[in-house]
């Protein structure tokens, strides 16, 4: 499976199926709205397609002109299921809090769109989820913001199993005729007009433990997922920038101007690339990090120590308390779940 091309981005083709449903429920044939776009609805089935993502927007573009309804996107997402996201949409739904799953998505952003750039970001009593989307100008398709916004919050109230709202969205959309239905059906306060688009919870609320955690589920799930994403980045500068991150960790982190040199490119030509590909340098630093740190500290005899040097940190309570960012549980204590996880997935077995 190969990358898209740059400034052809592409999204997971199974993105479709709430888009159909929600125009059946408004009386509108899904394939003959499909049709005018050019888009084969029966590719939706094939979990490896992926849509372009000008074909989608100017999918959804024409949903709202079929229906009439300028909040279409927003009602298509709430059609959503996670099968929907694959196996990223299972890891989401055995995630330990709502938050987790959100880290997921951060992790995982370009399996589901290589064309949003998602950002967590911690400010007290709140987090923040950024979604960078920008499209060129003459290609702004509002309906897509709305969409990506209730995927998003769609999710998080599927992981908790009853009802959970942000605290407050600010959306890169000017101010709809009806402002007060996306209130309505986002259960927040909405702020138009924007520079970018942001989802805030409070961190009470996506912290809490979830008693349908499943660290085992969840973590077979990451794998499927990670394999995808592999193959679907190919070499790009995205899979080259880890493989050599990976190769210099036991040294320390390495900066960005040291992984530019060793691809024999500048410093600027890096980060323009990384920027087309939807990632950074500081993302791809931090995510190699944390999967590094899970695969080793479920291989056996491997102590926490040396994993944190392993990874790179010079002192083992600098990596306790960046494990504990990023999982929300100390090393030993993750180490300790997944074996219980193990031994009790392994009991159940006939």
């Amino acid at each position: 499976m190969k990358s898209t091309a740059t400034g052809d981005h592409s999204l997971l083709g199974s993105f479709i199926v709430p888009v159909a449903q929600a125009l059946r429920q408004q009386g509108v044939d899904p394939l003959a709205v499909a049709e005018d776009v050019g888009i084969d609805l029966a590719r939706g089935a094939n979990p490896d397609w992926r849509v372009g993502q000008r074909d989608f927007a100017r999918l959804l573009d024409h949903c709202v002109a079929a229906t009439g309804d300028e909040a279409f996107g927003l009602l298509a997402a709430e059609q959503l299921q996670p099968q929907v996201l694959h196996s990223l949409g299972l890891a989401w739904l055995a995630s330990d809090t709502v938050y987790d799953g959100l880290v997921r998505l951060q992790r995982f952003g370009r399996l589901v769109s290589t064309g949003i750039v998602l950002r967590l970001e911690e400010e007290g009593d709140y987090i923040h989820l950024h979604l960078g989307m920008n499209p060129r100008e003459n290609e702004v398709v509002y309906a897509t913001h709305d969409y990506a916004v209730g995927i998003v919050t769609r999710m998080c109230r599927l992981t908790l199993g009853e009802f959970l709202a942000p605290m407050k969205l600010v959306m890169q959309r000017p101010v709809p005729r009806e402002p007060q239905r996306w209130e309505y059906l986002l259960s927040s306060r909405v702020e138009f007009g924007a520079d970018s688009t942001r989802i805030t919870w409070s961190r009470s609320d996506i912290l809490e433990p979830l008693v349908t955690g499943d660290p085992l589920l969840a973590r077979i799930n990451d794998e499927h997922t990670q394999t995808y994403l592999s193959s679907f980045i190919a070499r790009t500068a995205t899979r080259d920038v880890v493989d050599k991150i990976v190769e210099r960790l036991p040294d320390g982190p390495p900066g960005q101007q040291q992984i530019a040199s060793a691809l024999h490119m500048s410093n600027r030509t890096l980060q323009r690339k990384l920027r087309e590909e939807g990632t950074s340098f500081k993302d791809l630093l931090q995510d190699t990090r944390m999967q590094l740190a899970r695969k080793y500290l479920l291989s056996p005899g491997r102590s926490v120590v040396e994993t944190a040097y392993l990874l790179g940190f010079s002192e083992p309570s600098t990596f306790s308390r960046a494990f504990k960012r990023w999982t929300g549980v100390a090393p030993a204590d993750y180490r300790e779940a997944q074996k219980d996880a193990a031994h009790l997935a392994a009991g159940s077995r006939p």
